[in-house]
């Protein structure tokens, strides 16, 4: 009996403390309630700190050029939701402390303890968070370098025996501890940049270093371009604004223990290291030079072991050339001519392919033709290139049958040496230019960029160009090509003046009957106040690389009454546009990229001819209302001008003849207002439509194109068609969709996908919410009546999608549940079985 009212005893003192114990901690809720707040304030506070070093760290790594941890800006994101979720709470207490108890003017006791006990849930979810953050040992991790070495080069140059020791005796160099600076010389063309590229990529892949990286210099030194390039190939983001500083920021990164290669291509004079950047004088035995250059000299006072790349020797010239034009050249009537054409090109791989693409396929008396030329060929005295290679050069782009092909070469010239060449400039130029379309002028710009494209093909395939394998948009010129182009537009015939790199303005005497001229100026202290140029056709004045911010006279332009082309970057034109550029009435193309600009209203008085009107990277805040005037205009490109705000309402809608229009980012003021769907704007001829979409903290307002069309920063939480991708036959014409940064959870409705009839190419990257391509969330799916088919797509381009689960949830699905496929399901496919994934 005592044991058992013991232990009665025992279970009623337990329930009597937890009873108590429960009672005491909701009452201490409302006892509490001021100190659980400030305990709340408290550790938000040290949340928001630890934000702010992580934050920091997460802007060292990205100045570095870093990528961030994932498992970092999810924590990062996290501490702002957090924020706002304390900042509510913080809004719900200020209006509950106000309410009284049952009107009485004591507090309200029911809302305190839930206020209180909320936020001791709410300090203990913080503390866990901060916490977390304290613990990443690091928030960033190196980018890998690019796998592969970009450069430009003629292809088939490999293979030949006599150059096997060279390139043995160049790896054995760089694997020698007590040699960190090597020199690869010979004449242009002789394939020199081929042969450090070969030793570069063997060298990275047999693990000598870790790192291989190239930079081309040229004749036009410029150590910012150097720098930069070698950044960009490092995925390294130089924030100094001095050569000096991003000298440093190089340095530091190439100090960093890991054993690396830098190949420093076409240099023409002694080049200081140290002011680059390369960490070679202090003794870093990890870090090595590899120069190419036609002229040995260069390096003599740079301590360099060197080696020449000599001339293919007849027997590899001859299997060269075989290889290009084919083997009936050793067919008997063939084979003396053709051998003694393919002397002529003295051994260089350069000239063998040209002239070799050039014969393939024709006739006896066109290879005799072509020996009596080259033999009699008035030769040209250019630094650095056999004179035969000059007239095997000049031979080939004789036998150019088309006029638009020598005048797109020609034009190539123009631009910088060793440039990435953008079709689409070569369109406008095309579009523009009368010396480039002897014959009727295309009737659009389209049609313009089919025949570019089909002149730029020809010169690919004669070897006079070259094209690019990361971008089908650009091609680029071989530096000896060029130099021959130069040599050739110079002429009479053509009258081109070629000039990068000046400090000063060139004579009166070299340029006043000039048709074409591009200068690049360094360092120019001033422009002459009137340039008199009577048959100038074509002005490109690119100071770009001028840090003196060169400012154009008033009367600059105004012997320049011929002028149809004008193509002016990185110059300086304020506060208002130049009184004499608008007298220019003649001018078709207008091209003010990354320029300084004032007011340019005056742009009104084109409007007869101006067809082409490009502000790209330029520093516009608004566009004026008087480009609505220009009722010409073919293009209108703004990409770039993150300056813009406003852009005043009808000005786009005037001009009705635009075929493409470029759009900057985090643009949302268009016309004035904030439109929500298509129908405001009608656009007949546009056929490239290239926008930026909304911003970061910004929403989407407009989405139109029939040919391109790119997203970029759009925060949604529903499919495209919220923003205006509605299913319509607009989009029919679609064939580029870019897509990045979109916070939704499908990227098209079934209906919009089905309008999407010709999409070619569609990337998706870094949608972190992604979970599927299409769904149908919210509307009705018909596909067993209207089948959706990204029947052309070629290129799909998906990354950085971490929790994308399907392409078409529902297809997906219903194929698995169907255990035999119909014939009707066979044909409803959505790809076709060409489609490349990356």
């Amino acid at each position: 009996m005592v044991c058992t009212e013991t232990i009665l005893g025992k279970i009623v003192e337990k329930i009597v403390d937890t009873v108590f114990q429960s009672v005491g901690r909701h009452v201490g809720f409302i006892l509490h309630y001021k100190r659980n707040l400030k305990n709340l304030e408290d550790t938000e506070k040290n949340l928001q700190k630890q934000r702010s070093d992580v934050e920091g760290k997460v802007n060292e790594a990205n100045h570095r050029g870093e990528a961030i941890n994932y498992n970092v800006l999810d924590w990062l994101r996290d501490a702002d939701k957090i924020r706002q979720e304390v900042e509510e709470y913080r809004n719900e207490k200020t209006v509950k402390e106000n309410m009284l108890c049952f009107n009485f003017s004591c507090p309200n006791f029911i809302s305190r303890y839930r206020l209180s006990k909320e936020a001791e849930e709410k300090v203990v979810h913080v503390k866990h968070h901060a916490e977390k953050g304290g613990n990443f040992g690091t928030v960033a991790q190196p980018k890998e370098a690019p796998p592969e070495l970009e450069f430009p080069c003629i292809r088939d140059f490999g293979g030949f025996h006599s150059r096997d020791k060279v390139f043995e005796d160049i790896v054995e160099a760089l694997k020698d501890l007590e040699v960190n600076r090597i020199g690869v010389y010979g004449t242009g063309g002789v394939g020199k940049t081929t042969m450090v590229t070969k030793v570069g990529e063997l060298v990275k892949k047999d693990g000598t270093f870790d790192e291989v990286v190239i930079a081309v210099v040229s004749q036009d030194v410029n150590v910012r371009k150097i720098q930069g390039q070698l950044a960009d190939r490092l995925n390294l983001t130089l924030g100094g604004e001095t050569e000096v500083g991003r000298a440093i920021g190089l340095w530091n990164r190439l100090n960093n223990g890991k054993k690396n290669l830098i190949i420093l291509d076409d240099v023409w004079q002694e080049l200081d290291l140290d002011k680059i950047g390369i960490p070679i004088t202090d003794g870093n035995k990890r870090c090595k030079v590899v120069l190419t250059s036609r002229n040995r000299n260069v390096w003599k006072n740079m301590d360099v072991k060197e080696f020449a790349i000599e001339i293919l020797s007849k027997e590899e010239s001859w299997a060269l050339f075989k290889k290009k034009v084919g083997n009936h050249v050793d067919a008997h009537e063939f084979r003396k001519t053709a051998w003694e054409v393919c002397e002529e090109c003295q051994g260089l791989p350069v000239a063998i392919n040209a002239i070799g693409a050039a014969l393939k396929g024709k006739d006896m008396y066109a290879w005799r033709d072509a020996l009596d030329k080259l033999k009699n060929s008035m030769l040209k005295d250019i630094e650095g290139i056999d004179q035969k290679v000059y007239a095997s050069l000049k031979w080939s782009y004789d036998q150019l049958d088309s006029e638009d092909a020598k005048s797109c070469f020609l034009l190539c010239c123009l631009f910088p040496e060793d440039a990435k060449i953008s079709i689409d400039d070569l369109v406008r130029y095309y579009m523009a230019g009368r010396t480039f379309h002897r014959d009727l002028k295309p009737d659009s710009l389209e049609r313009a960029l089919d025949r570019v494209r089909t002149v730029v093909s020809t010169l690919i395939s004669c070897c006079l160009l070259l094209d690019d394998k990361y971008s089908e948009n650009v091609v680029k010129m071989h530096d000896v090509v060029r130099d021959v182009a130069i040599s050739i537009a110079k002429g009479e015939k053509y009258s081109f003046l070629v000039k990068h790199g000046v400090k000063d303005w060139p004579a009166k005497s070299t340029y006043e009957q000039c048709s074409m001229i591009s200068l690049r100026p360094r360092d120019m202290r001033e422009l002459p106040d009137e340039l008199v140029c009577p048959v100038l056709h074509t002005l490109r004045l690119d100071c770009t690389d001028d840090e003196s911010g060169l400012q154009v006279p008033d009367r600059f332009f105004s012997g320049t009454e011929n002028l149809v082309v004008l193509d002016l970057n990185s110059v300086t034109m304020s506060p208002i546009l130049l009184a004499s550029l608008a007298k220019l009435a003649k001018l078709q193309m207008l091209c003010l990229d990354g320029c300084e600009l004032g007011d340019i209203a005056i742009l009104k008085d084109l409007k007869d001819h101006l067809e082409i009107l490009s502000l790209r990277r330029s520093n516009i805040k608004v566009l004026p209302q008087e480009v609505g005037e220009l009722t010409r205009l073919r293009l209108l490109d703004m990409d770039g001008c993150e300056e813009l705000e406003v852009i005043p309402k009808g000005v786009i809608s005037k001009l009705l003849r635009l075929e493409e229009l470029y759009m900057p980012g985090r643009f949302s003021q268009w016309e004035g207002t904030k439109p929500t769907g298509l129908g405001d704007f009608t656009f007949e001829n546009l056929v490239r439509f290239n926008i930026v979409v909304g911003g970061l903290g910004y929403p989407p307002y407009i989405v139109y194109s029939t040919g391109v069309l790119k997203l970029e920063n759009i925060h949604l939480a529903n499919p495209l068609e919220r923003i205006g991708l509605y299913p319509s036959k607009s989009f029919s014409h679609l064939t580029n969709l870019s897509v990045r940064y979109c916070s939704c959870k499908y990227l098209f409705s079934p209906s919009s996908a089905r309008g999407l009839v010709r999409l070619k190419r569609l990337s998706i990257w870094r949608c972190m919410d992604l979970e599927g391509v299409i769904g149908n969330e919210g509307e009705e799916d018909h596909e067993d009546i209207i089948p959706i088919s990204f029947s052309r797509l070629s290129d799909l381009t998906l990354g950085d999608l971490p929790n994308l689960k399907s392409f078409y949830p529902k297809k997906e699905k219903k194929a698995t549940s169907s255990e035999s496929c119909s014939a009707h399901d066979a044909q409803t496919v959505l790809f076709n079985d060409k489609v490349m994934l990356y």
